[in-house]
């Protein structure tokens, strides 16, 4: 016989599910930004929830993978921001870039608990894959974001644009880590725009691609 789970005052049982698992990546990112992505436990995340470690272990396997669902969870937020802002620009890849720029500072400043996630996650073996992933993503899409302002790019053009998406994207995730720690002094606005320059410049240098088809 089929048990039937019924609602809790008025909450189904998939809704308390998502909730706990919403309560935990909140504390998640609480922790980390209190102490750190070195001293997260499942303890601490658990008494800062409020919900026990039968809770935890329904949602995760491990501290580490609550880690990993930050990190995503991060990358999400941040892809469908930034997808809205440079989509919502004309075809100017400067705009564009631009406005990648813009929502990535503003995410990461408006918020200090994913902006620690962020800049500790180079160190650690377990964020780390899961930030050269969100890197990978995010290179394919800015080159793609190329593609729509300059057309297709073919043979070796179109390798070279999706090193030069890989060395700027990757290059400004780790400039981005030193950035929100105060080591490189320009202001946001400055800092934007250098780095929405850098892109286009490194885009026209694999258009520019001279002798090769």
């Amino acid at each position: 016989m089929t048990s039937v789970v019924r609602p809790f005052r008025g909450v189904s049982a998939e809704d308390r599910l998502a909730q706990r698992r919403a309560d935990l990546i909140e504390a998640g990112f609480d922790e980390v930004g209190a102490h750190g992505v070195v001293k997260l436990t499942m303890t601490s995340v658990c008494e800062r929830a409020g919900l026990t470690q039968r809770y935890f272990y329904e949602q995760f396997n491990s501290k580490e993978d609550l880690l990993v669902a930050l990190f995503d969870t991060m990358f999400e937020e941040f892809f469908a921001l930034a997808r809205t802002a440079v989509e919502a620009q004309p075809q100017d890849l400067f705009l564009r870039a631009r406005a990648a720029m813009e929502v990535f500072v503003d995410y990461f400043t408006d918020d200090k608990r994913r902006a620690r996630l962020f800049t500790e996650a180079i160190g650690n073996e377990v964020a780390a894959p899961r930030k050269a992933e969100s890197v990978r993503l995010f290179a394919e899409y800015t080159a793609e974001q190329a593609e729509i302002v300059h057309g297709p790019f073919t043979g070796r053009k179109r390798t070279r644009l999706l090193l030069a998406a890989h060395i700027i994207v990757g290059g400004q995730a780790d400039a981005a880590a030193q950035w929100l720690s105060g080591a490189i002094d320009l202001p946001r606005e400055e800092y934007i725009e250098e780095l929405a320059h850098l892109f286009v410049a490194a885009v026209d240098a694999a258009r520019n691609d001279a002798g090769h088809p």
